[in-house]
């Protein structure tokens, strides 16, 4: 029997829309949610089978960063490996990709981080009218918004993530996490309060990821997401929104993230 044929769409749908229907918005130290089992566990497990294997993914120089997007390597040559996985296991994370992410749980998050997603889509459109903006960004054609591909992240020992913020066209962070064994309380997502937000103009203008320290920003560690199996984590991405990550000791750190984002399938994530 094929994966895909043991796939109940409606089942997990149903069950991502009850999870989060009971699921909590915090707003300290920046708004937030964080959902444990997330996703029906048989369709969970079938993913945590599926991951593709560190071979096909793409290393940095340091060989502390493993990326791979399950999209076009003519987009982004972290795409290439993807083109290379079996073809049972590239159709289950395109069921993922395409189906649950963009489909069943975005406009529900969109439902919980509306204020600030609107609040930073007026920003944007603002400054991009302004000519702020000249980086490409497909969804400034009709102001729309969706789930983009995300991508595969593996991080080894060594490696740490400083207070920052997501690149401009994103409107909202989500995290899933995979680990290979029983998880800890330790590389799980770190949340800071920042001394005070990033200048939305300098974020604007560069449109890429901003780093507090880069702008002389203090910040202070509040929480850290135990990293546990089937966790779901999603924040909108606002100027104040400090986050980072470091690496566990032993087995590289399993995540998959994707944005809300106004850039389309056709840019590079």
């Amino acid at each position: 029997m094929s994966v895909m044929s043991r796939i109940n769409e409606g089942a997990i749908r149903a069950y991502i829309e009850r999870r989060l229907a009971g699921a909590v918005r915090v707003d300290d130290p920046v708004p937030h949610v964080i959902v444990n089992d997330f996703l029906e566990p048989d369709f969970y497990r079938e993913l945590t089978a599926a991951w593709p294997p560190l071979e096909l993914f793409h290393r940095d120089k340091a060989g502390l960063k493993y990326d791979l997007v399950p999209g076009s390597a003519n987009v982004d040559r972290r795409s290439a490996g993807y083109q290379r996985l079996a073809a049972e296991p590239r159709a289950l994370w395109d069921f993922f990709v395409s189906r649950v992410n963009r489909e069943m749980v975005a406009p529900l998050l969109i439902g919980r981080f509306q204020q600030e997603v609107d609040d930073r889509l007026q920003r944007i459109r603002e400054a991009y009218e302004a000519g702020l903006i000249d980086y490409s960004m497909a969804g400034a054609r009709d102001w729309s918004y969706r789930a983009n591909v995300g991508r595969f992240m593996m991080r080894a020992n060594g490696y740490e993530l400083k207070p920052h913020v997501d690149s401009m066209p994103y409107l909202v962070t989500v995290l899933h996490y995979f680990p290979d064994d029983a998880g800890d309380d330790h590389c799980g997502t770190i949340f800071y309060k920042a001394e005070r937000p990033l200048d939305f103009l300098a974020c604007v203008r560069d449109g890429s990821t901003q780093y507090f320290h880069d702008a002389g920003i203090a910040c202070a560690e509040v929480m850290r997401v135990p990293f546990r199996a089937n966790t779901m984590v999603a924040f909108p991405n606002t100027l104040g929104a400090a986050h980072g990550a470091i690496a566990p000791s032993s087995k590289p750190r399993r995540i998959f993230q994707y944005h809300i984002s106004l850039k389309g399938d056709d840019e590079k994530v």
